[in-house]
C-alpha cells in the first residue's frame, strides 16, 4: 500500500525504472470504511450475541469476543456426540484468553492417535483466516453427526486441534483501531513502534532471510525467537504432546490473501525442498483439486521461497523441522510431514478487505481441501 501523499514519487520513480504497475486498489481507505460501516450496521441490529450462538452467522465477521464464546459454545453443543474440547494457549500480551478446540470421534479406540494442528489468525487483519477456520469446522462436525463415512474416519482416528484466532490482541486491535495492523501489540523496547510479526518470530531458523530487524518493519522479528508470548504458547503446548508421544502429520497456518498452498522450506532462497517434497506437492495438488473443483477457484502450490518468498522464523518451517526431545524450547520444531501456509482468498481485488459474500465460498473450497487432507493421512496410516 502506497500513502496518498507519495503515489506521485513512485509512479514517477517506476517509469524512470521502465517497469509497468496495476494499480488493484485504488482506495483502501474507502474500502475499509465501507466495509466497517456495513458491520455496524448490521451489528445495530441485531441480538445480543448470547441469544443468537444457536444460530451462528458463519457468513459475516465476528469479533475477538465472538469466537471465544464461538469455542466455549461448541464444546457444550457437541459433547453429547464427540469427545470435544477446549484448549488453552495461555493468555496474550495485553491479557486476553486464547482458546482452540480439540475433536476426536466418539468411536476413537486410541488414547494417542496421529494429530493435526489448524491456526488462524497468526497476522491480524487477515478476517477471512478464523471465519474460515470456523465455518469448515462447523461443516465438518455436521457430516460426521450425518454419518459421513470419511468424516467419521477422520475424527475417530485422527486428533484435530484447531485454533480459529492466535493472534487476539492484533485481531481486537482491527476492529477498534486500525483495520489495516499485522503484528503483535507486544511493546518494543528502544521504539516508539509496537508489536512484532508473530510468523517471523518461530524459533526454527529464527533471524535470517526476509525478516526484519527493525521494530518499525511489518515483518519484524521480534527481540529473539518467541519472543511473543502468543507463538511461545503454541510451542510449549505442541511441545507437551510430542513428550507424551503424540505424532502430528498436518500442520497449517491459515493466511490471506493470493490462493497459495505454500511448503517448507522457507528460511532459504535457493534448494529449499525439503525430505518430503513430493509427498508435500502431492497433497498439495489434491488440495488444489479440491478447492477448484468446489467453486472454480485455482490455488497455486509450490515451496515458500519460490512461490512467494524467502521468510525465516516461519510458522510453517516450524511445524515440519524434526523435533527434538528435550534440550532448549528453540531447538527443532513439531515434525509434522505437511506442514503448510494457505494463502487463502483473494488475489487482490479486495485483499484483506475480502466482503463477507465471499467467507461462505471460502471456508467451502478450504472445506473441500480438508476432506483431502483427513483421506491421504487415514491411507498414509492405513487406516
Amino acid at each position: 500500500m502506497v500513502q496518498p501523499n507519495s503515489q506521485d514519487t513512485l509512479r514517477m520513480l517506476l517509469k524512470q525504472e521502465k517497469l509497468d504497475f496495476d494499480i488493484i486498489i485504488d482506495d483502501v481507505n474507502t474500502l475499509v470504511s465501507n466495509q466497517m460501516a456495513e458491520i455496524l450496521a448490521r451489528q445495530d441490529g441485531e441480538q445480543s450475541f448470547g441469544t443468537r450462538l444457536a444460530n451462528f452467522d458463519y457468513n459475516v465477521y465476528h469479533t475477538y469476543e465472538e469466537i471465544q464464546e464461538w469455542v466455549d459454545y461448541m464444546v457444550d453443543k457437541y459433547s453429547a456426540t464427540l469427545q470435544i474440547s477446549s484448549f488453552l494457549l495461555g493468555n496474550s500480551y495485553e491479557g486476553r484468553t486464547i482458546q482452540g478446540i480439540k475433536i476426536r470421534g466418539a468411536g476413537s479406540q486410541s488414547t494417542n492417535p496421529p494429530a493435526v494442528w489448524f491456526e488462524g489468525g497468526i497476522h491480524a487483519r487477515e478476517w477471512v483466516s478464523p471465519a474460515t477456520v470456523m465455518g469448515f469446522t462447523q461443516k465438518l462436525i455436521d457430516e460426521y453427526e450425518e454419518g459421513d463415512p470419511l468424516v467419521q474416519r477422520m475424527f475417530d482416528n485422527i486428533d484435530w486441534y484447531i485454533v480459529p484466532s492466535l493472534n487476539v490482541d492484533g485481531y481486537h486491535h482491527t476492529w477498534t483501531q486500525d483495520r489495516m495492523w499485522r503484528k503483535t501489540r507486544s511493546p518494543n523496547s528502544a521504539s516508539v513502534c509496537k508489536g512484532t510479526d508473530p510468523n517471523r518470530n518461530w524459533p526454527y531458523e529464527w533471524g535470517g532471510v526476509g525478516a526484519s530487524s527493525s521494530p518499525c518493519s511489518e515483518t519484524y522479528r521480534g527481540s529473539q525467537a518467541l519472543s511473543e508470548v502468543e507463538v511461545a504458547n503454541v510451542v510449549n503446548f505442541l511441545r507437551e504432546r510430542k513428550a507424551e508421544g503424540q505424532d502430528f502429520m498436518v500442520f497449517i497456518d491459515w493466511h490471506s490473501y493470493s490462493q497459495l498452498i505454500i511448503a517448507p522450506w522457507s528460511y532459504l532462497e535457493s534448494d529449499a525442498r525439503t525430505e518430503h517434497y513430493d509427498e508435500q506437492m502431492a497433497m498439495a495438488a489434491a488440495m488444489a483439486d479440491a478447492i477448484r473443483d468446489t467453486h472454480g477457484k485455482r490455488y497455486d502450490h509450490g515451496v515458500g521461497a519460490e512461490i512467494l518468498y524467502a521468510s525465516s522464523g516461519s510458522s510453517k518451517d516450524y511445524g515440519y523441522a524434526t523435533f527434538e526431545l528435550g534440550g532448549a524450547i528453540t531447538n527443532g520444531g513439531l515434525g509434522a510431514k505437511y506442514s503448510y501456509t494457505v494463502e487463502l482468498r483473494d488475489t487482490g481485488r479486495y485483499g484483506f478487505t475480502l466482503p463477507e459474500n465471499q467467507i461462505q465460498p471460502t471456508y467451502e473450497e478450504i472445506h473441500a481441501a480438508v476432506r483431502v487432507i483427513g483421506d491421504r493421512v487415514l491411507s498414509e496410516l492405513g487406516l
